[in-house]
């Protein structure tokens, strides 16, 4: 990253103070917590939601060290009202420089003001055609995994593409390594320098390794961010190389709350959408705000 550019966090709270000038933000209504005490190696993946008085929702990945466990008991056992009222763009300053638990607050802070004003505008992202953000392999193809997505492995096996894994941490890429012995699982991000084609999930946001991953991939013609934690304006990360984002939409908010609290699967009230870089007309035009 050049020494003038911003961080990925403070460019986009830059971008969020100007959109709230344009569409001052609806208070937060709630913080929902998974019921599931989320033991180590249980889940792939973990999410809170923040969901605000207009009904919108942003999700945020909640497995990055000890964070689950704080904010069950920051904020568990029907303490999520604790936020009601709180201005979620104050929450979203977060995102730079606060702990675990501020961070993952923050983006999903971050996620349901877009979602809101999104939802003010009209804008409806394009639906995702497959799990892996619409990107399509070929045999020809090395994929690039920032983070792991196992239902995505035996699609890489048939269109007959290589396969390398870069995880945070030793005990999950140990854990993956156990699962899936025949798969490149490693901590070492420059084992990424020979892929054409990356996809990473938005813990990268979460961690600021986004910059240092794009850095580590110069031969990616495609690099897509995917993930239920990806919900946000997309601009900043278009501008830094990221050329796809792949998030999820709260389609139906009582199904999804009412699945949260009881610890289901919430997949069915939501939608998967993927925005590609080059269809993508810019938050300023979409806002109305000038240049």
């Amino acid at each position: 990253m050049s020494p003038h550019r911003s961080s990925v966090a403070c460019a986009l709270l830059q971008q969020l103070g100007a959109i709230d000038r344009r569409w001052p933000a609806a208070r937060v209504r709630r913080l929902h917590i998974p019921r599931r005490p989320g033991d180590p190696g249980q889940h792939d993946a973990e999410f809170c939601a923040i969901e605000l008085e207009d009904g919108s929702f942003g999700l945020s990945y909640i497995l990055l060290g000890r964070t689950l466990d704080r904010l069950l008991a920051d904020h568990g056992s029907g303490r999520g009202e604790a936020l009601a009222g709180a201005d979620p763009l104050a929450l979203a300053q977060g995102l730079a420089g606060g702990d675990e638990v501020g961070r993952a607050v923050a983006l999903a802070a971050i996620n349901a003001l877009t979602d809101s004003v999104w939802r003010r505008l009209g804008y409806q992202p394009p639906p995702a055609g497959n799990s892996l953000g619409d990107v399509v392999l070929g045999p020809g193809d090395h994929l690039g995994m920032i983070g792991f997505f196992p239902p995505l492995v035996r699609r890489i096996d048939d269109a007959g593409g290589r396969l390398t894994v870069v995880e945070m941490n030793t005990g999950m890429v140990a854990r993956q390594r156990a699962r899936f012995p025949g798969v490149h699982v490693t901590l070492d991000r420059h084992a990424l320098a020979t892929c054409n084609t990356v996809v990473g999930t938005s813990t990268m946001l979460l961690n600021d390794t986004l910059d240092d991953m794009l850095a580590a991939t110069p031969r990616a013609t495609r690099f897509a961010v995917i993930g239920p934690s990806a919900g946000l304006w997309p601009d900043v990360l278009f501008e830094r190389g990221v050329t796809l984002l792949g998030g999820t939409r709260v389609a139906d908010g009582q199904a999804f709350a009412d699945a949260m609290t009881a610890g289901e699967s919430w997949s069915h009230a939501t939608r998967k959408f993927a925005i590609a870089r080059e269809g993508w007309p810019g938050w300023r035009r979409l806002c109305g705000v000038a240049a």
